[in-house]
């Protein structure tokens, strides 16, 4: 229930994200369509109309001598032939500047006399593809021009004489600054697009940290409510359980002494006890889980605390034949923790690491400083080479559940419970074959 309650919520951030991502897009994609058509649009009317009034130009210029002056060379009448035309036709028809030219871009009159006669015009060789199909006869326009930072388009239209023959051609350029009022809308809503896609973002991380905590509260709550209800059953059931155990155990040491042949021993006697002592670590696991434990925190030698676990450890009968050693950075690490608490945690990892390994193996200990986020940290790894974990690492911190066919489950959900009310976490890796390394860390001071 609450992996479909994750994932339906994760799935609904993630679609209202996509949604608010394909819009922006769309929006930004819509506007940056429509703003290059409207400037494409422009730039084809301009040219258009540049065309058009190049080729009347060229008409007008047909009707007087010039154009047989310069087929037979006398450049200077010509030139006074058209001057007051020239001079004057930019006015009227709103351009800045109309050129006549003769083949290699040379200059034969120019409005204005903004170049002298003879001199060549170096800027119009970027149109010399435009400039060969005039000279074939065409009437052409160039693309957009950027010169002396102002924005040019050119249009260009052949002047025939009195042979037909193609003499000079009609240049006639005019300003396209008006396309610039554009330019900030596009800028705009590049800037826009930049801005709410990183808007998008922050708010992307904002909603899946509320969603996730949100869901951590939920579930806190949830288990909270859950572990009064079980620590008031388990109050109980411990009460009831524990009273019983105690006659059983007292009965079985009874019947031991009055019916156990002191030449032959019976195993049979040992296992009372024995399963007695099961049950109460069970209960004492139980109520560890469900009660809220206060830690008794003091300053102690964490290389210490682990030195008496592993000395526990080696004493106890399953790890005959594992060797557990013991790597340090450092002879001590003296810091403030629970020494019964973290003992407890200790024990249950290196009893869980032995067990793993069925009699032979090794597990090693280690333990070193770190800094993360400017917080001083111990880190302790329990490596052992077992066959590994069977089942998903995260899993095996719930309550009840274990991959032994005999435990309670309780083990490790206390241990994390403990690790935690230190500030610290706890973490499991584990590869098939290769065996499984536990992961502890906890802050050297406690708050």
């Amino acid at each position: 229930m609450r992996f479909s309650s994750i994932q339906s919520s994760r799935t609904l951030v993630i679609a209202v994200i996509i949604t608010i991502v394909v819009v922006l897009a769309a929006f930004n994609f819509g506007s940056w369509f429509f703003l290059n058509r409207l400037n494409r649009s422009l730039d084809e009317e301009l040219e258009n109309r540049l065309s058009a009034i190049a080729g009347l130009v060229g008409r007008q210029v047909q009707t007087t001598t010039f154009p047989d002056l310069i087929s037979r060379g006398e450049r200077l009448t010509a030139k006074a032939s058209i001057d007051l035309l020239i001079d004057r036709l930019p006015g009227e028809v709103n351009v800045q500047n109309i050129f006549l030219v003769e083949r290699d871009f040379v200059c034969l009159k120019a409005s204005q006399d903004l170049f002298e006669p003879g001199e060549e015009i170096f800027y119009l060789e970027e149109d010399s593809n435009e400039v060969s199909r005039a000279w074939k006869g065409e009437i052409t326009s160039s693309p957009l021009r950027l010169i002396a930072g102002y924005r040019f388009k050119t249009a260009y239209a052949p002047v025939r004489d009195s042979r037909g023959q193609i003499a000079c051609l009609v240049v006639v350029e005019a300003k396209a600054d008006f396309l610039n009022l554009l330019q900030p809308f596009q800028r705009g809503l590049v800037i826009g697009g930049i801005a709410s896609f990183g808007l998008l973002i922050i708010f992307a991380v904002f909603l899946y940290t509320a969603i996730s905590l949100f869901l951590r509260t939920q579930e806190n709550w949830r288990r909270s409510e859950r572990l009064a209800t079980m620590g008031q059953m388990a109050a109980t059931v411990a009460h009831e359980i524990r009273n019983p155990l105690g006659i059983i155990k007292s009965t079985a040491y009874v019947l031991r002494q009055r019916y156990e042949q002191p030449a032959q021993t019976d195993e049979l006697f040992e296992f009372i006890p024995a399963e007695v002592n099961r049950l109460n670590r069970l209960v004492n696991d139980f109520l560890s889980l469900t009660r809220d434990r206060q830690l008794n925190a003091s300053q102690s030698d964490l290389v210490k605390t682990i030195e008496k676990a592993l000395t526990m450890v080696r004493s106890d009968e399953q790890a005959n034949g594992i060797a557990l050693n013991f790597n340090r950075a450092m002879p001590s690490l003296p810091m403030r923790y629970d020494e019964e608490a973290i003992t407890q945690v200790l024990l249950n990892l290196l009893l869980n690491a032995v067990q793993a390994m069925e009699g032979k193996g090794v597990v090693e200990v280690c333990l070193q400083e770190e800094n993360e986020k400017g917080e001083q940290l111990a880190h302790l790894v329990v490596q052992d080479n077992g066959p590994g974990l069977p089942a998903d690492p995260e899993k095996i911190f719930e309550p009840f559940f274990t991959t032994k066919t005999r435990g309670s489950g309780l083990g490790l959900a206390v241990c994390k419970q403990l690790v935690e009310k230190h500030g610290g976490r706890i973490a499991a890796e584990s590869e098939k074959g290769k065996g499984t390394a536990m992961h502890m860390w906890l802050p050297k001071t406690m708050d």
